[in-house]
């Protein structure tokens, strides 16, 4: 076909109104936001209702407002709000608590009183007015000021896009017809798929904002880095705006109002009174019955379908624990490996970005695919079937992490219990022959090395004690070396000539893989003061003080603190003070700094720089974390994208909202299982650790298996059918009560997936014995 019959076939698909929804679309309960049809085009080749491209760009600019803020946030609380890191950590995770404990909430005020329209226009309104307040914040402008309203925005965020999470994927689920089952399950594919697409790009993009320019004085441009997050929520608006007159819009049931009360009411009441009154002589009542005529049958009937998904929802906390590790313990492993490729090198937060691309890739491949290839051998049809599938893959990735761990703990070159270790450099115009002796046991040397001028040493690995080191042209020093400590000991001339030493000592802790461990020695004698600054190269040295090393006043023969700081080529600039006009020299680094690598800068006469070696750098290489990353996300496809459509699908109409809120609240419990563990401090070895989530979520993968074998689905297109039969009964009377008794009472079609089965415990929820899992 030409261009111009494609041209002509895309008018016609789009022009075509045979699935046109309007006011009287009965089997739905639609209500149309205005008096014409809601339109309902044929785009691509899927027959998707127009809005959906609303509600799907809508989603992308609201998570890139998302994931763009909180991708700078830790580094903002930091560095220009000065918070310390534990608190800067624990403000982080409860702004991110707040999140996804705050759908509720959201799912409550769109299910019973504003509707899931109202209510996602009103809370991005909120959400944008949020966004706008942390921006502010990043001007600088007073410390108090800038902390307090820090705090109002990002509470005012979580307000807001915890508010919406439950709405805007079921507000989606709206746009489509019962039937349009194949459909359902595509959009909810094409919405995850815009949540990532959004989420990658601002995670590249807001760190090099706030990196790359400067702003209002500062060196980092954090009113910048939230600023476009907030350009972007706007947007967001204006797009889920202009999409209003397309939308198939549900107005909420205002008998509803206390249906969040109502539920565990009923519960309460059908468990009370079927212990005051005991079992029934008829075994097929239902144990919901219990509570009729407090509550209506077709209420109850609700309370049934939405336990059901409830239960099925039980298990799930523990793939969230495991798939939101991303950011902590895996995190925390790449700190300790090597991330050089070439010339970039890659940080260790910046393998998360992994995530989102590979989602991006396998969404497509899993839908063209994977699912019709293993569909053809009647597998991985159902969601059940492709989330204990992903929950699978998900313990398969962490093995992985387990042995990319070991891996890692044998290249690790730190210290072990007992052990020390000495680091020689001789900056002296003479070589030096220098003997190390223990005043332990024995007085026989132990290591002896000839030091030409210029050269460092790092000894081996020395057992704790007492040393002695004697050498040409010094006076013996006596040594006390502790545990996993680093004793530097630098030689230079003072000024009457001698050599004499310049001692240091620090405690041999692991350095983070994206930063690099330095100090600075000064050999220059005669009382001389130096003020020693080191900037990112590019930047003129001092320019980012929040970022930079600053050894100020550093008097000769004397040694800086040690400090952390970004890997990197620095320029340098040393200024030594007490001279008019004070001398000043500038200069760029010889080599990079490496992660996880620990270095000493030694100054020497004519404020020359020289790089020692301490530590070597991380070894192993961070991209064995690619496959744990291949893996989690496979996972995640099967598991989440599907998660999504089966908790939508199988809740009553009612309780769609409720069940969406339901969903994300699994993602808060299972953070709460890694924080239980991790606080526990059960495993010492960090290997131990991921090889027990692996094991953890196989045995519940296992139960999962098992409830999702005897699960029945329940077809949409009946719920709403039943759910419409209801309301053209006289007002939910004889007629509601009737219609749903059919689904409530056990004896009445065993076969029907609609039907409880006969038999069983009086706890069943429609777990069948013929099930299509």
């Amino acid at each position: 076909m030409d261009d111009k019959g494609k041209k002509e076939e895309t008018k016609s698909l789009l022009d075509d109104e045979d699935d046109t929804l309007t006011p009287d679309d009965s089997d739905r309960g639609v209500v149309a936001q205005k008096s014409g049809d809601v339109k309902s085009s044929k785009w691509w080749k899927f027959n998707f209702p127009f809005s959906v491209l609303f509600i799907v760009g809508n989603e992308f600019c609201e998570r890139f407002s998302y994931y763009g803020m909180r991708a700078v946030l830790v580094l903002f609380l930091v560095k220009q709000l000065q918070i310390d890191e534990n608190s800067s950590t624990a403000i982080y995770h409860a702004f991110i608590m707040l999140c996804y404990l705050l759908p509720l909430a959201g799912a409550l005020i769109a299910d019973s009183c504003l509707g899931k329209y109202m209510t996602i226009l009103s809370l991005s309104l909120v959400y944008a007015v949020g966004n706008v307040l942390v921006s502010v914040s990043a001007i600088p402008f007073s410390l108090p000021a800038e902390i307090a309203l820090a705090a109002i925005g990002l509470i005012v965020i979580a307000m807001g896009t915890g508010g919406i999470k439950p709405c805007v994927s079921a507000f989606g689920g709206d746009q489509f017809k019962d039937d349009q089952g194949d459909n359902l399950r595509r959009f909810f594919s094409m919405f995850y798929f815009s949540i990532n697409a959004g989420s990658v790009i601002s995670t590249l993009l807001t760190p090099v904002l706030r990196n790359d320019l400067n702003c209002f004085g500062t060196c980092q441009c954090f009113a910048l880095a939230f600023g476009v997050p907030a350009v972007l929520m706007v947007i967001s608006l204006v797009i889920f705006i202009a999409g209003t007159k397309f939308y198939v819009i549900k107005k909420p049931k205002r008998e509803h109002a206390a249906l969040y009360l109502q539920v565990p009411a009923s519960i309460v009441t059908a468990v009370y009174r079927r212990g005051k009154l005991g079992r029934s002589d008829d075994e097929q009542k239902h144990w919901l019955q219990y509570a009729v005529p407090k509550y209506s049958v077709k209420f109850m009937e609700d309370v049934r379908l939405f336990l059901r998904v409830l239960v099925m929802l039980l298990p799930l906390p523990i793939f969230w624990a495991l798939f939101d590790q991303q950011g902590s313990r895996w995190t925390l492993q790449a700190t300790r490996m090597n991330g050089k490729l070439g010339a970039i090198t890659i940080q260790p937060d910046q393998m998360q970005a992994l995530n989102p691309v590979l989602i991006l890739v396998f969404i497509p491949i899993f839908e063209i695919v994977v699912y019709p290839l293993f569909g053809k051998c009647r597998l991985l049809k159902r969601p059940l079937q492709r989330m204990v599938v992903g929950m699978a893959i998900a313990g398969l990735a962490f093995i992985v992490a387990g042995v990319v761990q070991i891996s890692v703990q044998n290249a690790a070159i730190n210290l072990k219990a007992g052990e020390s270790k000495l680091v020689l450099v001789n900056t002296s115009p003479q070589d030096m022959q220098l003997s190390l002796t223990s005043m332990e046991g024995n007085d026989s040397v132990l290591y002896s090395y000839n030091l030409t001028q210029g050269e460092s040493r790092v000894t081996p690995p020395l057992a704790v004690g007492y040393y002695t080191l004697n050498g040409t042209g010094i006076q013996d020093i006596d040594l006390d070396l502790l545990e996993q400590n680093i004793t530097q000991i630098v030689f230079a001339l003072n000024n009457t000539g001698s050599i004499v030493p310049i001692m240091s000592e620090y405690e041999d802790v692991p350095v983070d893989g994206g930063m690099s461990s330095i100090q600075i020695v000064s050999t220059l004698r005669g009382g001389r003061v130096l003020d020693v600054v080191l900037g990112y190269d590019g930047d003129s040295p001092g320019e980012c003080a929040d970022t930079s090393f600053n050894a100020p006043a550093l008097t000769s023969l004397n040694s800086s603190e040690r400090k952390e700081i970004d890997v990197g080529r620095y320029q340098y600039r040393i200024t030594e003070l007490g001279t008019s006009p004070n001398d000043t020299i500038e200069g760029t680094l010889s080599r990079d700094f490496l992660g996880g690598a620990t270095y000493t800068l030694i100054i020497s006469q004519g404020l020359n720089v020289t790089v020692v070696d301490v530590d070597a750098p991380n070894s192993v290489s961070m991209f064995l974390q690619v496959p744990m990353y291949v893996l989690i996300t496979a996972g995640e496809v099967m598991f989440s994208v599907t998660g999504l459509e089966f908790a939508y699908s199988q809740a009553p109409i009612s309780m769609k909202s409720m069940c969406q809120a339901a969903w994300l609240m699994t993602v808060a419990f299972g953070n709460l299982v890694v924080i239980i563990i991790a606080e526990a401090k059960i495993f010492e070895d960090q290997s131990i650790e991921f090889f027990f989530f692996a094991i953890l979520i196989f045995a519940v993968t296992i139960i999962f298996a098992i409830m999702s074998f005897f699960y029945k689905y329940v077809d949409p297109a009946q719920i709403a059918q039943s759910d419409q039969s209801d309301e053209d009964a006289s007002g939910g009377g004889g007629g509601s009560d009737e219609s749903s008794a059919l689904i409530l009472d056990k004896s009445v079609g065993a076969e029907s997936e609609q039907t409880i089965p006969s038999g069983g415990s009086d706890l069943d929820l429609d777990f069948g014995t013929t099930s299509e899992f």
